[in-house]
């Protein structure tokens, strides 16, 4: 390639034309799109801007205009661009999580999710908890772009969760959900159940190890300092028990049978506080994606919200 021409691989690489083409396919499904979704993180000691590529909001049921919204639903994406001999191996969850990368969060509003409201989009994705870069053409073995793209996701997610928090239960105490999605040009494989190491030193191709699969859901857990990112991100979360509205909606909640631990002013306190359960709940499931099953996973993405709302208006608590 002459030097002239080089700022077209360059531009490919810098995943912008592929952010470019997410954003259209999510404003095409009724998502409105901002780019660059900031955050502030801690680095060295010295207080840095971060940012995750899309975030997208859309408001169920989504065949109604706005007006008619009882929910809210929320995606951080973020691009990476892989040249054509990457591939991505990820390793089976061996304990199946109980936890999901679509959380429903009902807390904060006068409606109620069931214990079971996500398990329509677990059906048939595969949890992982480990995940490599396998570049095929030059024999390299690496994991620096997943651990980066995972820990934007990351630690952007208590920024959106505070933010949604105030505007809905202050407004309209309507329920929300959201889920981050880490997106690939890169196809995506799953270690086989019963590989061992003496299968990988026999294997021909990654497919003699591993089947192909269009999106799945990463666990990735943390360590203290995003604990603390958290208490700072959440920190205005501690404030809510103080307000009205929280005091009428934990009574509200209170006489709708909810445990004291469910109520939400206890939510917002222990999140503020980086309580464990708490953070491993809502911000340690991602769903990884390769480019060409997009928009297949939005679909589900949203089939997944309607079926959820639709069993929220009809229990009776």
């Amino acid at each position: 390639m002459g030097e002239s021409l080089k700022w077209k691989s360059k531009l490919v690489s810098s995943s912008l034309p592929l952010e470019f083409e997410v954003a259209k396919i999510l404003a095409s499904r009724k998502f409105s799109i901002s780019a660059d979704f900031t955050y502030a993180r801690n680095d060295a000691g010295i207080l840095k801007d971060f940012s995750v590529d899309l975030h997208a909001i859309a408001y169920p049921p989504f065949s109604e205009p706005d007006y008619k919204r009882i929910a809210t639903l929320e995606l951080l994406v973020e691009c990476k661009q892989r040249q054509p001999n990457i591939r991505w191996l990820f390793f089976p969850n061996p304990n199946r999580s109980s936890r999901h990368a679509l959380y429903a969060e009902d807390k904060f509003s006068q409606l109620f999710f069931p214990n079971n409201v996500a398990a329509y989009f677990d059906q048939r994705l595969w949890f992982c908890y480990k995940g490599i870069e396998i570049d095929e053409s030059k024999g390299n073995v690496y994991d620096t772009e997943l651990k980066h793209g995972i820990s934007q996701l990351q630690y952007a997610l208590p920024r959106l969760y505070t933010e949604r928090v105030y505007s809905n239960a202050q407004y309209d105490f309507s329920p929300f959900l959201f889920c981050s999605i880490l997106l690939t040009t890169a196809n995506l494989f799953v270690a086989n159940n019963n590989l061992i190491t003496s299968d990988i030193e026999t294997a021909a191709v990654l497919k003699d190890i591993a089947h192909q699969v269009p999106y799945l859901i990463f666990t990735s857990d943390y360590g203290p300092d995003f604990e603390e990112h958290c208490r700072k991100e959440c920190a205005s979360l501690a404030e809510l028990p103080k307000m009205k509205f929280i005091k009428a909606l934990d009574n509200y909640r209170r006489k709708k049978n909810s445990f004291d631990n469910q109520l939400p002013s206890v939510v917002a306190t222990s999140i503020a506080a980086g309580e464990k359960l708490q953070l491993q709940a809502r911000f340690t499931h991602f769903v990884v994606c390769t480019m060409k099953e997009f928009p297949s996973l939005i679909t589900h993405i949203k089939r997944s919200t309607t079926m959820a709302l639709r069993t929220m208006k009809s229990l009776s608590r």
